[in-house]
């Protein structure tokens, strides 16, 4: 069955029209900027050569199955990046369950699958990319496959900002480290939360910080405890809001269970149950003890006038 995401055709490998094409391969987690080139560049190829152009993903990610006592989460869901995969201009997204009897294919057997699957013509990927049992088919070992197969690879060189290459992996690190700029430097966009509301100790409230709480969902790279000037964006009431979020297990209040909480300026309503989508754009600061709560509220004016000039920074007006 084809699904559609943003006029892309999902479609599974086994169902693809017959036709040769310019193809893409990559696990392709938060969709960053280096991907956003290699799509880019899949597409204007295939345009010249008057192809059909499609992207091959895995799911879920690699390390997920292979090393998940290693892979600290994922940038962004599989319903994400399949939209930002259409949202590449790319014709066609197919998804590839991943396991571990997938992981142990030889780039051989696995490659003159997808050959004959797509109707292969040009095989697009970054320099760094590999495939098969322990790697081993690098670009290299693909080029000398694909002119056994009459396939041609194109390896792109890595993007890199200021000198340091984008990758998911950096992309993680970033944001495992609070540095929400360099995630969203990296990925051409901020890192966001999604998730429904849901009722908290309501302390926020008493203290003249409403927050709209979430809880992040478990596959998620955990972003650093702390402050951050953040912006909320709520489906249901149609708007985006400047805030201030909160990452952190608040112990001054001794709450011991860590929480994300995001108060919105300048919004007056009821959130629960709705679903709330939170961008950050820059740490304010670590999370910290404090005295009691009157030198707790003192902070947190301070830290929204912060948040403010930010986000004011990034759209004034």
């Amino acid at each position: 069955m084809t699904n559609s995401v943003a006029d892309c055709d999902i479609t599974p490998l086994d169902q693809l029209e017959r036709c040769p094409r310019i193809v893409t391969i990559g696990t392709f987690d938060g969709v960053h900027r280096g991907h956003q080139e290699l799509l880019a560049r899949t597409v204007a190829r295939a345009g010249e050569r008057g192809m059909p152009s499609l992207a091959l993903t895995f799911e879920p990610p690699p390390a997920m199955v292979l090393r998940p006592d290693r892979f600290p989460g994922r940038i962004c869901s599989t319903e994400i990046k399949l939209k930002r995969l259409a949202a590449s201009g790319i014709n066609e997204l197919t998804v590839l369950p991943f396991d571990r009897a997938l992981s142990q294919q030889t780039p051989e057997d696995f490659m003159a699958y997808i050959a004959t699957a797509t109707g292969l013509r040009e095989l697009w990927v970054g320099e760094a990319f590999a495939l098969g049992r322990n790697r081993v088919g690098n670009v290299t070992r693909l080029g000398e496959i694909g002119r056994d197969l009459g396939f041609e690879v194109v390896a792109m060189p890595r993007v890199t900002i200021d000198d340091d290459v984008v990758s998911s992996s950096a992309i993680r690190n970033a944001i495992i480290g609070g540095d929400a700029e360099r995630a969203r430097t990296y990925l051409g966009r901020p890192f966001h939360i999604s998730g429904e509301v849901i009722h908290g100790a309501h302390l926020g409230r008493t203290i003249g910080f409403p927050t709209a709480n979430v809880v992040p969902p478990d596959w998620l790279v955990p972003l650093a405890d702390g402050i951050y000037a953040s912006i909320a964006a709520l489906p249901n009431e149609g708007g985006r809001w400047p805030a201030m979020t909160y990452i952190g297990t608040r112990p001054t209040v001794n709450s011991g269970e860590r929480q994300i909480e995001t108060n919105l300026f300048d919004f007056a309503g009821d959130l629960y149950g709705q679903t709330i989508d939170v961008e950050f754009y820059a740490r304010l600061r670590g999370d910290a003890v404090f005295a009691g709560l009157k030198e707790l509220i003192a902070q947190l004016h301070r830290d929204e006038q912060a948040a403010r000039a930010i986000l004011f920074r990034e759209s004034p007006g």
